[in-house]
């Protein structure tokens, strides 16, 4: 009888175990099964997004041709037009239309520079036109155009092109009129009154040797049968201060190549040059003037 409640107690205490072991899956499952159902069950949150965008800098699309430019004679000045084109991946109104530029160089000239306009707007492009002012002596042959423009971050693009600026031979002379003082039979190396200043108007240079002298008889204006020859007279230039004896002698009707002057280009002051006269004897002839005057007038020019 006691053996038989042991066994009895036994099994009750398996009985036991096995409900204990159920009850702790049961609250496992229930709490994987949970867990799953709060991943189910959560509705999806909203994820917000950002991207920097960074500035682009600017391009130089397209620099139009420059024509050959021909400048004017001094004292004027001559208009040249640039026309260029920029992009900005930013958009149009990031470029900045008073940072627009154009210069122009050309080595050991002085630079020269302009004002820009914004000339129209397509899409993300600005088209500009600058006038910049050349000189009348600014050197001929090849010249540089440089165009810049900025953005709103300082950014800025630049391009450049080549363009040519003709040969401008232009020259000036006066007075028009040479006077001596009044002279008597026999004086020797008498010095003109005037001298004749040769102005550069354009861009070219005359080197020593390129100015020419074309001189004629004097012809009494009372009695034209008597005259003072063309040979009576010598000329210089600035380089000879001796004219009277250093001085290229004068050949009738025929040009003189003056080695002792040249003609510099250059702004007003510096782009002269000086024609000084000697008459070096005078000959035993009535008391007259003696003048060279309309075809026979003397001719300075340049080579």
């Amino acid at each position: 009888m006691k053996k038989s409640r042991n066994g009895v107690r036994k099994k009750r205490g398996f009985k036991i175990a096995i409900i204990i072991i159920a009850i702790i899956l049961l609250i496992a499952v229930f709490f994987i099964f949970r867990q799953k159902g709060d991943v189910n069950l959560a509705p999806s949150q909203p994820t917000q997004m950002r991207v920097g965008v960074g500035n682009a800098n600017p391009s130089i699309t397209n620099l139009q041709a420059i024509p050959n430019v021909n400048l004017n004679p001094s004292p004027s000045t001559t208009d040249a037009l640039v026309t260029f084109t920029a992009r900005d991946s930013n958009g149009a109104n990031d470029l900045v239309d008073s940072s627009a530029s154009a210069q122009f160089t050309n080595t050991g000239e002085p630079t020269r520079t302009g004002t820009c306009s914004l000339q129209s707007t397509a899409g993300k492009e600005k088209t500009y036109q600058c006038t910049i002012g050349m000189s009348y002596f600014d050197k001929s042959g090849s010249w540089t155009a440089i165009v810049n423009v900025s953005d709103s971050q300082a950014a800025s693009a630049q391009s450049s092109s080549t363009f040519t600026v003709n040969l401008l031979r232009d020259i000036s002379i006066t007075p028009a009129i040479i006077n001596f003082p009044t002279v008597a039979p026999g004086d020797t190396n008498v010095l003109s009154t005037d001298t004749t200043t040769i102005t550069n108007n354009g861009n070219f240079e005359a080197p020593p040797g390129t100015i020419l002298a074309t001189a004629y008889d004097l012809i009494g204006e009372t009695n034209p049968s008597e005259l003072i020859p063309t040979a009576n007279f010598k000329i210089a230039g600035s380089f000879q201060s001796n004219v009277c004896g250093l001085g290229e002698t004068l050949s009738p009707s025929s040009p003189i190549t003056l080695t002792t002057s040249k003609l510099p280009r250059g702004p007003s002051g510096s782009n002269t040059e000086a024609i000084t006269y000697c008459l070096t004897s005078v000959p035993e002839i009535s008391s007259q003037f003696y003048s060279a005057t309309g075809g026979s007038s003397w001719i300075i020019a340049i080579n």
